[in-house]
């Protein structure tokens, strides 16, 4: 299996790096009542427009907020132990996350800090996050859930890492921590040998019987 990993969200705390720079630079966009990022659409957080939020992160601030952003508390070792139970299982982790091409050098340095070791980096924008050869992605994006959906046609494979900011997204497959994820695979890794096994048992019972085998079975 190939499983790829978001890095924002999932791996580094980029609500709290960006609300560090807006404090630190522009606090004039900060409203009298901020407690937290909670929605998705950045600019609905504070009182500035996209383009000004943007101009923070992506452009003037890139280093401080991509390449000095603070893990996720846990996210870190959690990571290690995938590491290790995939290299352990034959599965191969990848990261796939969004960046701008600019502040690349930023999140390889971030990665490189913390000793994340991934297969392969992949640089996608996240509407084009489905095109990655992956079996499993987690990802806490609600965006990157509807272009997954629509992309591939079914939800399977879309691991969505639970934060307040993605609540309406009535997922099937949602965790709150990346050790979770182990299960998960495991779970439905044992499913399909099992399901596999049935329907060769199931073909191999007469030539002449008829069995009524899903489309799974069929395909081979």
């Amino acid at each position: 299996m190939v499983i790829g990993i978001d890095v924002d969200g999932v791996l580094r705390d980029f609500p709290d790096a960006l609300f560090k720079a807006v404090r630190k630079y522009h606090p004039e966009y900060i409203p009298s009542d901020f407690t937290e990022i909670t929605e998705w659409d950045l600019e609905n957080n504070f009182n500035c427009s996209r383009e000004e939020l943007r101009q923070i992160y992506w452009y003037d601030h890139s280093d401080e907020v991509m390449g000095n952003g603070n893990p996720i508390y846990g996210a870190i070792e959690q990571m290690y132990d995938l590491f290790e139970w995939g290299e352990k299982e034959g599965h191969s982790l990848v990261c796939v996350t969004s960046q701008r091409k600019h502040a690349r050098e930023h999140t390889l340095s971030w990665l490189g800090k913390y000793g994340l070791s991934f297969d392969t980096v992949y640089f996608r924008r996240g509407r084009y996050k489905w095109e990655v050869p992956v079996d499993y992605l987690v990802d806490d994006s609600p965006a990157n859930w509807y272009f997954w959906k629509k992309g591939r046609g079914v939800e399977e494979g879309y691991i969505l890492m639970d934060r307040i900011y993605n609540q309406k997204i009535k997922s099937t497959c949602r965790i709150k921590e990346l050790s979770e994820v182990k299960g998960i695979i495991t779970r439905n890794h044992n499913t399909d040998v099992t399901d596999k096994q049935l329907c060769l048992t199931k073909s191999d019972k007469s030539d002449f019987e008829f069995s009524p085998l899903t489309s799974s079975c069929l395909s081979g």
